[in-house]
């Protein structure tokens, strides 16, 4: 992300700012400026939030959720790309309350996950790999752009059942959205988004889209684009939406705003349903990155605290399992790296 990190905050009008504590943040939480100056917090202290409301109605049951460390139920391991991993980026893990840097993968800018796969964006081009073994390079395909290529990283993707891999690129103050087929051609995306607010990106089915895009009030919201009939339809329900993520299977779909983080069903999301929030956040907190485990039952994400000066710092992982009607904080970590681009569930 122009980013160093998978902060997507900002204001509306295509401004961003991904920067994690050491290093100091600007964000504009009203989504009208930016803060100046500031100091840089620490990554130790106060837990990120204390308050879980009562899931929303169209949350599924878990069927995968540990309730006992068993031979039968694996630990949930995260993968996380980060800095920090012998000097650079590359891939961590978090499993049984450790974070372990792993394997280094220099120029590497985005993460994501679809069913048993991984997508990195390495190099500008898409390497493809297992879930069962993220160290190993499966294939990597180059990206053919017409007329000239983008100059800027690679932010934010998201590959379909059918092969093909919807990608954002970071380029100056904006956000270009393209598809790249199975065959390398990139085709920008039409319509695109209006006024993103930043780089989050899935596809529900082979031709659709999930991105977030603004309404006729500069407000932003999740939105339908149908990449074969060149539609955009915004999603009504919710409002002010900073982040969101997809379940692996495609079934769940979880949203943050400024105020608190939203799960629910796909469908609900797109029959307009006004969602119930999962969780609330403090009046200082920032959430950026969201992940959701394959089945939709474990919610991780990196949030931190925001000063009166605009810094973001005390960067945590947080993550949540749904039990009982309701989304219990199971993990409340610090991490050990000052610069994330992106993360998933390996299981």
């Amino acid at each position: 992300m122009i980013w160093a990190s998978r902060l997507r905050l900002g204001s509306v009008g295509a401004r961003w700012w991904r920067q994690l504590a050491p290093i100091a943040v600007c964000i504009s939480v009203a989504g009208t400026g930016c803060a100046s100056g500031g100091v840089t917090a620490s990554a130790t202290g106060t837990q990120a939030t204390d308050h879980v409301s009562v899931a929303p109605n169209g949350t599924p049951t878990p069927t995968a959720v540990p309730s006992a460390r068993g031979t039968d139920a694996p630990e949930p391991r995260l993968l996380v790309l980060a800095d920090g991993v012998e000097n650079g980026v590359g891939l961590w893990t978090y499993v049984s309350g450790a974070w372990t840097a792993q394997w280094p993968l220099p120029g590497a800018t985005a993460l994501a996950r679809d069913g048993q796969s991984l997508t990195l964006a390495v190099d500008g081009s898409l390497d493809s790999r297992s879930v069962a073994v993220p160290q190993a390079s499966v294939a990597s395909l180059g990206v053919s752009w017409r007329p000239t290529p983008p100059s800027g990283p690679i932010v934010g993707l998201d590959r379909s059942d059918s092969g093909a891999t919807a990608v954002v690129v970071s380029e100056s103050s904006s956000l270009t959205f393209a598809v790249v087929a199975a065959d390398g051609t990139a085709s920008l995306l039409s319509p695109p988004p209006d006024s993103p607010f930043g780089p989050s990106v899935a596809w529900l089915d082979s031709d659709r889209l999930v991105a977030i895009s603004a309404d006729a009030r500069q407000i932003p919201r999740l939105a339908v684009i149908d990449t074969a009939g060149h539609k955009i339809a915004l999603v009504s329900g919710l409002g002010g939406v900073r982040v969101f993520t997809l379940s692996p299977d495609r079934g769940t779909l979880a949203a943050a705003t400024e105020s608190a983080v939203y799960v629910a069903r796909v469908g609900d999301w797109l029959a307009d349903e006004q969602p119930e929030a999962a969780v609330t956040l403090r009046s200082s907190q920032v959430v950026w990155d969201l992940a959701l485990s394959a089945d939709g039952s474990r919610l991780a994400m990196l949030s931190g605290a925001e000063d009166a000066a605009g810094t973001v710092g005390d960067i945590h992982e947080i993550v949540y399992v749904y039990g009982d009607s309701a989304w219990d904080r199971a993990v409340d970590s610090p991490v050990p790296f000052s610069l994330t681009l992106g993360q998933v569930w390996l299981n």
